[in-house]
């Protein structure tokens, strides 16, 4: 099961990037279901409760669910130029459509309407409406004034959000997605359309006929004739997102390399403590793996011989420092999770058997 996205190789080439605040607040927000939220993240979690009010914090918090998949699409209104600015967001989600507004609540919520296309993606009314979640009562709270007011409180609590949470750090988050996005850029240009999407996300899949995303249910968006919007975003993990709503280009939202950056308050470069615990090469590998790289590739890009990097891997892998999949013919190497708390300068997080294993 999944969305099923066909199109050509030439449709595919003519996609563009955006950033857009609306995804890096969303981000923030689905941190409240994790334990262990990246820092940055758990930075913006403590700046909004500490500074916005309760209400609107919980009917963000009402509609961007900690772990349940769909978020209501009105919330990231794909951008009309390369770079959104907070004030253009949230005026297009103010004024999002009533009748928009409403199929997106009734795709989230039990209770409200049950949509047959929708359903039937599911495989019936049954299956969707175990798979939605119930209404909370803060969101419950503010559609009681109806869905035109409803769109404009739900703006008014992202521009909130945004200032509390995010101002403090927005230069340093464009500085993190603008390089993501200058290195999808060069990667197309060197090796075609096909390199925009090969190292996005494991559950995403380009077959000859067009592009495939893994859920739990069946969608087909067939009119991507003008390629994809790819909006890059600081969240926790390796899934996509995606919105799609027909005639607009559908837009796939993906986590970015190089996170880690924004979390070191000080901007030191902790590869040196890194190299003392773990030796200079592997730091070094740990380092260069802000994308999936092969054997091959890493030995070029830090000179060294294919056995070395091949022995070096192996230990980093073991250690549980990097994770390998297939990508095509080739094995591919990327860092684990607890390898970008240590290049955050995140080493006193390690237990004494973490630091040892992976010496």
């Amino acid at each position: 099961m999944g969305v099923y996205i066909p199109m050509s190789l030439e449709s595919l080439g003519r996609s563009r990037f955006s950033i857009t605040p609306s995804v890096e607040i969303i981000a923030g927000l689905r941190a409240y279901g994790s334990a262990r939220p990246s820092r940055h993240l758990a930075r913006w979690r403590t700046r909004a409760e500490r500074s916005m009010s309760g209400p609107q914090l919980a009917l963000l918090r009402g509609l961007v669910p900690d772990s349940h998949a769909y978020v209501p699409d009105f919330l990231s209104p794909p951008p009309a130029r390369s770079r959104a600015s907070i004030e253009e967001t949230v005026a297009q989600v103010a004024a999002t459509p009533v009748d928009e507004v409403a199929y997106h609540l009734d795709i989230a919520y039990k209770g409200r309407r049950i949509r047959p296309d929708v359903a039937d993606s599911f495989g019936g009314d049954g299956p969707f409406d175990a798979w939605r979640r119930e209404l909370p009562p803060a969101v419950e709270a503010a559609l009681a004034s109806g869905p035109a007011t409803f769109a404009a409180r739900v703006a008014d609590a992202m521009a909130a959000y945004f200032t509390a949470a995010i101002e403090p750090d927005w230069a340093d988050v464009l500085d993190v997605l603008q390089a993501d996005v200058a290195y999808r850029g060069a990667r197309m240009a060197r090796l075609g359309a096909i390199a925009l999407l090969d190292d996005l996300s494991p559950d995403v899949r380009w077959d000859s006929h067009g592009l495939r995303l893994s859920r739990p249910f069946n969608v087909l968006v067939d009119w991507a004739d003008d390629g994809l919007l790819l909006i890059p975003s600081t969240a926790d993990g390796r899934r996509v997102s995606f919105c799609a709503e027909r005639p607009v280009t559908p837009s796939v939202i993906y986590p970015v390399r190089g996170v880690w950056r924004l979390w070191t308050s000080d901007r030191h470069d902790p590869r040196p403590a890194v190299a003392d615990l773990i030796g200079e090469t592997r730091a070094g590998l740990l380092a260069s793996l802000d994308h999936p790289r092969s054997t091959g590739e890493l030995s070029r890009a830090r000179s060294l011989a294919p056995a070395t990097v091949s022995y070096h891997l192996g230990i980093l892998h073991r250690s549980g420092l990097v994770h390998r999949r297939r990508l095509g013919r080739t094995v591919v190497y990327e860092r684990a999770p607890i390898a970008d708390d240590l290049l955050s300068g995140e080493v006193g997080s390690w237990t004494a058997g973490e630091a040892a294993q992976a010496n």
